[in-house]
């Protein structure tokens, strides 16, 4: 019987699981990488990814955890740039945010069908536990733009919810045929931006 793996080891293997499925994901996307590839890239059986998670679907919620760290970092720590007025910059930040769940790797997949396949695989406490998370680290920005006087006061709840719902807009662009999804969200972008962000003249 193999020795149990110390709490060192299981760090290890999992940091190798989301690095390895991120270049799998990246390369074929979630529904044509297989597990089989997955565990051989990550040099582990199949029966040790069980002990890590319960399908596919739930490490590739991980990977997308960890691409989302780095562009909160990335985008939300610089958002109002010197030299631009400030709805022009938060304008750019949606843009950009929007830019990259249509073009990145990881994200343009996810469209209304895959998303309803990949919400299905994981447990709903993973769930809970990721929106609950996401929500508290982005409120704290809201929370200080508020503070700066740069953003209109607004309920946080509310906030989070209409940024939410811009997203599921993107998530489920396939299901506007006949429409103009780039002019809807250009309009959208300018809608926010208009209300919520307080310029430096006002």
């Amino acid at each position: 019987m193999p020795r149990p793996w110390s709490e060192e080891e299981k760090k290890i293997i999992k940091k190798s699981l989301i690095k390895e499925g991120r270049k799998l994901f990246e390369k074929y996307g979630l529904q044509k990488t297989t597990l089989d590839e997955i565990v051989s890239a990550a040099r582990i059986s199949k029966g040790s990814f069980y002990r890590f998670y319960q399908s596919k679907e739930e490490l590739y919620f991980d990977v997308l955890d960890e691409v989302e760290r780095e562009f909160k970092e990335k985008m939300f720590n610089d958002v109002f740039k010197s030299g631009i007025s400030r709805k022009d910059s938060f304008k750019d930040f949606l843009i950009q945010m929007i830019e990259l769940l249509t073009t990145m790797p990881l994200y343009k997949e996810i469209t209304s069908s895959n998303y309803e396949l990949l919400l299905r695989k994981l447990p709903e406490e993973t769930l809970k536990k990721h929106m609950q998370t996401d929500q508290e680290e982005i409120s704290k920005y809201f929370s200080y733009w508020m503070d700066q006087g740069w953003m209109r006061r607004v309920d946080i709840d509310a906030l989070n919810g209409l940024l939410l719902s811009l997203i599921h807009f993107v998530i489920h662009r396939d299901d506007f045929e006949g429409t103009n999804f780039k002019a809807a969200t250009e309009l959208w972008v300018d809608a926010l931006a208009s209300y919520l962000i307080i310029d430096e003249t006002e």
